[in-house]
């Protein structure tokens, strides 16, 4: 059960290493694939400023992690890529693992055995845009030569041990265990966070509820109903969405997680825990690191379910926000 710590510059190793994490998954887009297809095209779910900008750079990364033992994963999970990116996009790959790198996170069926085919030794990380979600696909994956999953967050606990049952020991398996949530399946979804931000995370709305009858008025009790509706649902995507990106008085970051279940999903054999932020500042990545590290450390010496929730809750400093109902990941 390790650590898998965002990353998106050099500069980050040694600290984040430090703190705790003990895998890295980057972004690489060289300034190839902006001058070809600009920067409005995904090439990995995020804005060309959360990742790796240049070949050079991009090798010394995975050089400096590899000195501590750590492995370095290359996120390649837009929903999908057209022929015309193809020939680029395999080059990409061919220099990352070239330069070292340890595996692939891919959403694209298409992708994943055009990289298998140029590079047969080549790890697969099945992105959970990829929606393996139950075991029928997992056993697809694995026949196209995966060697990881990531587990959407919509899955329970309980579900996912049915696919890893079914799935085999074989893989090796991959939860989201801190920072923002989806209010969709997100593999299902291909509306762009690009450029202009995500649509769903707005809550911000010039709106008016109304009768389907035209000659109807709402009566107040309905209208206090749908505002109640209203409000309760912006919470949740303001919840969801890592209640704005922000941090705590104490500076512990803000948003989902599934610190509190640790015990479970290191009984279910759960070998690495992702947490979200590639495009957060250095500050909110260590801070995620630092605080993921000290729950897991506690559950690996044995500490018991209720200290190791209560240790969670008491690092985060914001019960408020536990007790809200939206925080969890694994209920």
């Amino acid at each position: 059960m390790k650590v898998l710590a965002p990353i998106s510059s050099v500069q980050e190793v040694d600290m984040l290493i430090c703190s705790g994490a003990e895998e890295f998954y980057v972004g690489f887009i060289p300034y190839e694939w902006i001058k070809s297809f600009t920067s409005g095209i995904w090439m990995n779910r995020r804005a060309p400023q959360a990742s790796i900008p240049s070949h050079e750079e991009f090798a010394s990364l995975v050089d400096r992690a590899h000195r501590h033992g750590v492995d370095v994963f290359m996120t390649l999970n837009a929903p999908y890529y057209v022929e015309d990116q193809y020939p680029l996009l395999l080059e990409i790959v061919h220099q990352a693992f070239q330069a070292g790198t340890d595996g692939f996170i891919v959403s694209d069926i298409g992708l994943m055995l055009a990289i298998k085919d140029r590079i047969p030794n080549a790890n697969i990380h099945v992105s959970s845009l990829a929606t393996p979600i139950n075991s029928s696909s997992v056993h697809l994956y694995r026949e196209l030569g995966a060697s990881r999953i990531v587990f959407p967050r919509s899955l329970s606990l309980a579900e996912m041990k049915e696919i890893i049952d079914e799935g085999g020991s074989d893989l090796e398996y991959e939860l989201f265990i801190l920072n923002d949530g989806c209010i969709y399946e997100e593999g299902f979804c291909f509306t762009t966070h690009n450029q202009v931000g995500a649509f769903c995370s707005t809550t911000n709305w010039d709106y008016r509820f109304t009768s389907t009858k035209a000659s109807k008025q709402l009566a107040p009790l309905e209208q206090l109903a749908l505002d109640k509706h209203l409000k309760d649902y912006q919470d949740f995507v303001w919840f969801t969405h890592s209640c704005g990106c922000s941090v705590s008085d104490h500076g512990m970051p803000l948003g989902p997680c599934g610190l509190c279940a640790l015990p479970d999903i290191y009984r279910l054999g759960i070998d690495s825990l992702k947490i979200v932020g590639r495009e957060a500042d250095s500050y909110r990545k260590l801070a995620s690191v630092q605080l993921v590290s000290s729950v897991v450390k506690s559950v690996r010496e044995g500490m018991n379910d209720g200290e190791v929730k209560a240790k969670a809750k008491r690092i985060r400093k914001t019960p408020e926000h536990c007790e809200s109902g939206y925080m969890c990941y694994y209920r």
